[in-house]
């Protein structure tokens, strides 16, 4: 019995670069962000959901790509790898830049504004859709090509195994 909890784990979360360079995997929300945070430069809300919408990079299409809702931005903000600071997301991302970063999500009592997110504090605001801020792209993972952790593996084997022990036995 101590084997099969010595096998059991969590699958570990976290950032990972991808091989095409130029997405990085949330494995958390299981989202692909643009690896580099100023490919885009400034652009007001419109010029920002419009260039994010026609992205067509690492095996994306135009129309897969959008600006990161609000909630994922804090989602991002509280990832261990990130440690809630801006140290953090320039250590998991290229070129992150100091300020607000436009968001997806509108801003309700008021729909000239749309919500922004601070990479300096993690702070979230809203904004008139005509400031020109930066802006960083999303779309969704691939779920189809999940791997199994190595636990899960192991503890397979070895239920495979003592199944067979147990046949042999009688």
């Amino acid at each position: 019995m101590a084997a099969v909890v010595a096998l059991s784990g969590t699958a570990q979360a976290g950032l990972v670069l991808q091989s095409n360079g130029v997405e990085v995997l949330d494995t958390d929300t299981n989202l692909l962000r643009l690896s580099n945070w100023n490919s885009s430069g400034l652009k007001n809300w419109g010029n920002a959901k419009a260039w994010a919408a026609g992205l067509a990079v690492g095996g994306a299409t135009a129309g897969d790509c959008r600006l990161p809702e609000i909630a994922e931005y804090e989602d991002l903000w509280t990832d261990p790898d990130v440690g809630s600071s801006l140290a953090g997301l320039q250590s998991e991302f290229a070129n992150v830049q100091f300020g607000g970063y436009w968001s997806g999500t509108e801003y309700a009592p008021d729909p000239t504004g749309a919500w922004l997110f601070r990479t300096s504090s993690g702070l979230q605001f809203n904004a008139v859709k005509g400031f020109a801020l930066y802006a960083v792209a999303v779309r969704p993972g691939d779920v189809t090509a999940s791997v199994p952790e190595p636990q899960t593996l192991a503890l397979a084997l070895l239920a495979l195994g003592a199944t067979a022990v147990a046949r042999r036995a009688r």
